[in-house]
């Protein structure tokens, strides 16, 4: 309920109120009560109101039902009372109210700009759309064909729009924490409408697992098939996939490919061991595996990760690899772990201690690409000290963190709200500074964007 919704009313002749309600049914309410208004049961409440910010929203009459010093309850005489319009009428209300603060606390040059980005947008989309008219396409060669249209308009049109959204990340930086918010709801309202067109800005908006950065929106950065409302929307997921971290999703995923590969022609007795963290759809492992044409030893694969939708991704596109491209003779095994950092730090259970102490022991590569971007600085350390626990001697931890980037941090934090904690490579250093023993190496790696930065970290032997 509104928290400035009230009643007034007379009872004997006398005005009474404005009475805070505490409770409100189609039927009737609850309302506090000061202590010397003794209202037995059956006294007539006549001239109703409900009030809210002053305002009239509902008028009619009622009889007590309850009464006590602390308050009182009644019930409705006249009419029922239609909650989906009082809904409404408070829901207006609201927004009005937000949008007058709005109008006060964010700057005119903040605001037209953000529809400066919308006027893009609308742009294109009209642009778009013409062409669909004015067009027939074929099927079978759209996506070659859309391909090309697509990078020469990002080379033009996509310039425009990614230099406005970095500036619009610079001109932000001086909102208080209250703009702020109020800028987040203006931007959304403002630009979502037309970017949800797009199947990637409208998933990490919508969050249909609970969170942005899910392993379905990660694939959708690797796949050449566009997908989106018409020809506007499959453009927008070209854009998307060209935000500057949106290219670096796609670069990082060679650095942990590269140190899969040296994990496995490294020499040593035994299976090497690798635990992907937060692993998601695993696009890393498919490409190694599909690449890969001898291993010198037996190679254990556990997969990590609090989504069993992406467990499910993740293993049969594996397994998809070892049958098609090796018949299933490579010595692979791929084991899924159904577990959270939450788990990993404090196992309650006997299931999550055999975790710890049998699955996850004696490592030999442990590494991870996005989950650091969510945890505070004092949960990643304590997380970065376990996982280093975990590993065999000589074994490595390589541990990523995104950069803030104005072209894209912007549309994250402020439209899609996908708030990430990045780090700078001194703060990822920090994570490996009390490691005991002590590390043979702790050090910085990065991807070919140099958004995204890895904690490097090698045990001694």
């Amino acid at each position: 309920m509104p928290p400035d919704l009230e009643c007034r009313f007379r009872f004997d002749g006398i005005e009474v109120g404005p009475l805070a309600i505490v409770d409100l049914s189609a039927t009737g309410f609850a309302a506090t009560a000061p202590a010397e208004l003794a209202l037995a049961p059956g006294s007539i409440l006549e001239g109703f109101h409900l009030v809210m910010g002053g305002q009239v929203i509902w008028s009619g009459d009622a009889a007590v039902v309850h009464g006590s010093p602390e308050r009182i309850g009644a019930r409705f005489t006249s009419s029922v009372l239609d909650l989906h319009h009082m809904r409404l009428g408070a829901t207006i209300d609201e927004r009005i109210a937000v949008h007058r603060e709005q109008r006060e606390r964010l700057p005119a040059e903040w605001r037209a700009a953000v529809a400066d980005v919308r006027q893009l947008l609308e742009d294109a989309r009209a642009e778009m759309e013409d062409l669909e008219r004015a067009e027939l396409h074929d099927p079978m060669r759209r996506a070659d064909g859309e391909a090309h249209l697509f990078a020469a308009l990002r080379a033009r049109w996509g310039r425009e729009y990614y230099e406005a959204i970095a500036r619009l990340h610079e001109m932000s930086k001086t909102l208080d924490e209250r703009a702020a918010s109020l800028g987040k709801s203006y931007a959304t309202s403002m630009l979502m409408p037309l970017l949800a067109a797009c199947t990637m800005h409208r998933r990490a908006y919508e969050k249909p697992l609970g969170y942005a950065g899910d392993y379905r929106l990660m694939e959708l950065y690797f796949t050449r098939e566009f997908a989106g409302e018409g020809l506007f929307g499959r453009f927008l997921h070209s854009i998307a996939q060209n935000y500057t971290l949106g290219r670096t999703v796609v670069a990082r995923e060679v650095v942990m490919r590269e140190a899969v590969r040296a994990a496995c022609a490294s020499e040593g007795e035994g299976p090497v061991r690798i635990l992907a963290l937060a692993a998601g759809p695993a696009i890393e492992l498919r490409r190694f595996l599909r690449d890969v044409r001898d291993l010198r030893r037996p190679v254990e694969l556990i997969l990590l990760d609090q989504e069993p939708a992406a467990h499910e991704s993740a293993h049969r596109e594996l397994t998809r690899v070892l049958l098609e491209q090796h018949r299933g003779m490579l010595p692979v095994s791929v084991k899924c772990v159904h577990s959270s950092v939450r788990q990993l730090l404090k196992p309650q259970t006997p299931e999550d201690r055999a975790v710890l102490e049998e699955t996850l022991s004696g490592l030999d590569l442990v590494y991870s690409a996005g989950l650091y971007d969510y945890l505070p600085q004092p949960v990643a350390a304590l997380l970065t000290r376990l996982l280093y626990g975990l590993l065999k001697p000589t074994g490595r931890l390589l541990l990523g963190n995104l950069k803030e980037t104005p072209d894209t941090t912007w549309i994250m934090d402020y439209v899609l709200g996908w708030t990430l904690l990045y780090r700078t490579e001194e703060t990822l250093l920090a994570l490996g500074e009390k490691l005991s023993p002590p590390p043979l190496q702790r050090d910085i790696t990065r991807d070919a964007t140099g958004e995204c930065i890895f904690l490097d970290v090698t045990k001694e032997a």
